[in-house]
């Protein structure tokens, strides 16, 4: 590299400053490297990624069919051991007026509902609300689950084990 620079630039003030910028642009890239501490998560198969210790784990929860819903509650499980919940938690639906989670044993529960006399939700593709954990160790994202969807319709009906909920997990 030093010989292409040196046939290129017979000056000696010129080499000196070519060379002092090709060693600056290496240190800068160099530094943008080293503090990101990491690449970008590494997909596997089925969209589970490689996620290490210390990163910001988003849990995005999505329904396919929202219809007339009053309110909600779901557990996401997890291991202890691998997350800790961020009391970072975010509805996604304007309409939804108190969202809570419960941190429990094996998951965290969450729960979300309008308040006074209103019309349930409707929509389809729906993000639903998003949580935030904390990685303690490295692991697959595969093992955060959703289980124990309930939800509450504008007329009260209460409905057990709802299917077309899924997560999708990102990292910041």
């Amino acid at each position: 590299m030093i010989k292409i620079v040196n046939d290129i630039i017979a000056d000696r003030k010129q080499r000196a400053i070519a060379i002092i910028g090709i060693l600056c642009v290496a240190i800068i890239g160099l530094s943008a490297w080293l503090l990101t501490g990491k690449s970008d998560p590494i997909p596997l198969d089925n969209n589970v990624l490689i996620i290490s210790a210390g990163d910001v784990v988003v849990v995005n929860v999505f329904s396919d069919v929202m219809d007339d819903v009053y309110g909600y509650q779901f557990d996401i499980n997890y291991n202890r051991e691998e997350l800790a919940y961020r009391k970072c938690l975010y509805s996604d639906i304007d309409e939804i007026d108190a969202i809570f989670a419960t941190d429990r044993e094996q998951s965290l529960l969450v729960g979300a509902t309008m308040i006074g006399d209103a019309k349930g939700y409707s929509g389809q593709e729906v993000l639903v609300c998003r949580v935030e954990f904390i990685a303690l160790s490295d692991f697959e994202s595969g093992k955060i689950t959703l289980s124990g969807v309930n939800v509450v319709t504008g007329s009260l009906q209460y409905l057990e084990n709802m299917s077309g909920w899924t997560t999708r997990i990102t990292i910041l």
